[in-house]
């Protein structure tokens, strides 16, 4: 079937084709059916291409004029329905254009394929986009000079592309999470790991750095964002040297330096996009030990435990991934079974003492445990909020720990931060003494009344397996008000600048099959197909495990559906997405 791929024609049609279609039946670019139909298209493509017959120019030209028929009479029929979604005049002619033109082709295709008069035998052999390229070895990956020639021409591009959004968010995006912790740093807040505190002293570090060379506050967060720009293309440059082929290099690059959500969160100021850069130094660096497990070297294990070491500090679930994926890796390396356990217990004991004992030891206050009790808490007062049936010895338990008053006022499907607000103004401390009452507690309620609390779940949190639900990625701007100092100055402006990353943005709902990359939902899906096809091919399965534990640990305690908590998963795609085209022997590697 990886034929089907092979004719750019075909493949254009079937994008038209699904846009099209998208916009008539009224579905969101999210929506998986838009994936479906563009498959469906492209095969029916592939089906007409394989009967190998010549049409006539009368064949051409009738099924030519068919189609326009066909594909105006639909366009004329939705096209008030697609436009009047729209208040540009530019997106209702465009919309209108892509109808006539996505009815249009898919109508050549499919006039095609119902010709046939016998089943293709597609050629099983090819390996679908990019095969010989993948087939090629890496050239020089192994010498130091071309891996770094590598690297640096990825930075380049990827700094030069995304310059445009730092000079226009000038000094950096900062949310109410990043002014926290700067207040941390120099104002009056209390130091608290409820953001990792190894980030905020990072930012504390480069500000810092700034205030050696100006007065200016804007210009020394300036410092960290330049910072987090070059970390962040150094790690999309070692990314690139393990992908293998010229053109999936290419795609890959593309991703990084051209998708615009990319551009706007390299200049945020989150631990988000630290943690991503972290994690594809781990993922990487977990490929380059199974790819030459039998010739490892310490360096190569320590470097890994460093990285492992980050991973489980810039992020409290990425500890929790890394304790549940610690077996897998151990049965990994099974071969190298000491060098394993050595590596991973050094690491978790580290790990232990730096979230423990050493941040308590410098007066660093520990994130309360109700920050990780976001799905119970919600789903315990989704039940309370529909008024299904609770035992009053339950209710009184309910009751002695928040204002059940509150509730139905407060409670919000989207995210769980107001029920936890609502409990840390009661008594939190409730529910951290008497830990394991509460958890019979949500256990009973979670057994009287499935429905609602499955309910409760996927409304919050069933973003991270469904693509189709709604939230804005990438459309943050500036500093937000603050009493600290800090503002917007943008060093680029002017109606051009602003429209132009205003209509950046909304192409991510837009296009169909690009909108996909911009839901955190499409990559756990396409992730979960990697593991897959690994498992079958006998490949590298040991990075995907991790990720999808990452995934998983957000379904289980994330407050809400957030594109950034998953982007360590949308940063590593480009490396783990092309070992599903992958054909090394299957013999040279089993986990």
């Amino acid at each position: 079937m990886g034929d089907i791929f092979k004719s750019k024609k075909n493949i254009v049609a079937a994008f038209f084709g699904c846009w099209a279609i998208q916009l008539a039946i009224g579905i969101t670019v999210r929506n998986p059916l838009t994936v479906v139909f563009f498959v469906l298209i492209l095969w029916a493509g592939a089906y007409r291409d394989s009967m190998g017959k010549e049409l006539s120019k009368a064949d051409v030209a009738f099924r030519s004029l068919i189609s326009v028929v066909i594909s105006g009479l639909i366009t004329f029929l939705t096209f008030r329905k697609v436009t009047a979604s729209f208040s540009s005049g530019i997106f209702k002619a465009l919309s209108v254009g892509i109808l006539f033109l996505g009815f249009f082709l898919t109508g050549l295709l499919l006039s095609g394929a119902l010709s046939a008069i016998r089943i293709p035998v597609l050629d099983r052999g090819g390996a679908g986009l990019g095969t010989s390229d993948l087939k090629t070895e890496q050239a020089g990956i192994n010498q130091s000079t071309s891996y770094i020639k590598q690297i640096l021409v990825v930075m380049g591009i990827c700094l030069l592309c995304w310059l445009p959004y730092f000079l226009y968010e000038f000094p950096g995006i900062m949310t109410a999470d990043s002014l926290v912790q700067y207040d941390e740093i120099y104002g009056t807040e209390p130091w608290s790991n409820h953001h990792p505190v190894i980030h905020t002293l990072m930012i504390g570090l480069f500000t810092k750095i700034g205030f050696l060379f100006t007065d200016n506050k804007n210009v020394s967060v300036a410092f960290y964002t330049v910072f987090q720009m070059i970390f962040m293309a150094y790690c999309c440059g070692v990314c690139i040297c393990h992908i293998k082929g010229k053109k999936a290099k290419i795609l890959a690059t593309c991703f990084f330096a051209l998708v615009t959500f990319n551009g706007v969160f390299v200049v945020t100021v989150w631990k988000d996009i630290i943690f991503a850069a972290v994690t594809m130094l781990l993922v990487c660096k977990i490929l380059d030990l199974r790819d030459n497990e039998r010739n490892s070297k310490t360096p190569d294990w320590i470097l890994l435990g460093f990285y492992a070491f980050l991973f489980a500090l810039f992020r409290a679930n990425a500890w929790y991934a890394l304790i549940l994926w610690t077996p897998f890796f151990i049965y990994s390396f099974r071969k190298d079974i000491k060098k394993a356990i050595s590596c991973l217990a050094v690491v978790l004991v580290m790990v232990i003492i730096a979230k423990g004992p050493l941040i308590t030891a410098f007066g660093v206050a520990q994130p309360g445990f109700v920050e990780s009790l976001s799905v119970p808490t919600q789903q315990i007062a989704r039940v309370l909020v529909e008024g299904a049936e609770i035992p009053s010895k339950d209710t009184e338990m309910i009751s002695a720990v928040m204002d059940t008053s509150y509730v139905k006022e407060l409670y919000c499907p989207e995210i769980g931060d107001n029920i936890k607000e609502l409990i840390k103004a009661g008594h939190p401390e409730v529910i951290e003494n008497n830990k394991g009452a509460y958890l019979g507690l949500w256990a009973r309620i979670i057994i009287r009344h499935p429905v609602i609390a499955t309910r409760a779940w996927f409304d919050m949190l069933g973003g991270y397996i469904y693509p189709d639900v709604p939230y804005n990625v990438g459309d943050t701007d500036g500093i937000m008000g603050n009493s600290l100092g800090l503002s917007w100055t943008p060093l680029i402006g002017g109606k051009l600048v602003v429209k132009g990353k205003e209509i950046l943005i909304k192409l991510g709902s837009f296009v169909p099959l690009y909108g996909m990359l911009w839901s955190i939902g499409a990559y756990t899906w396409l992730l979960a197909i990697a593991l897959f096809v690994a498992i079958r091919n006998k490949g590298e399965v040991l990075s995907k495990i991790l990720l999808l534990m990452l995934i998983a640990s957000l379904m289980l305690a994330a407050p809400l559906v957030d594109f950034r908590y998953g982007y360590a998963v949308v940063m590593t795609m480009p490396v783990w997405v092309m070992s599903i085209f992958d054909k090394r022997n299957s013999n040279e590697r089993a986990d």
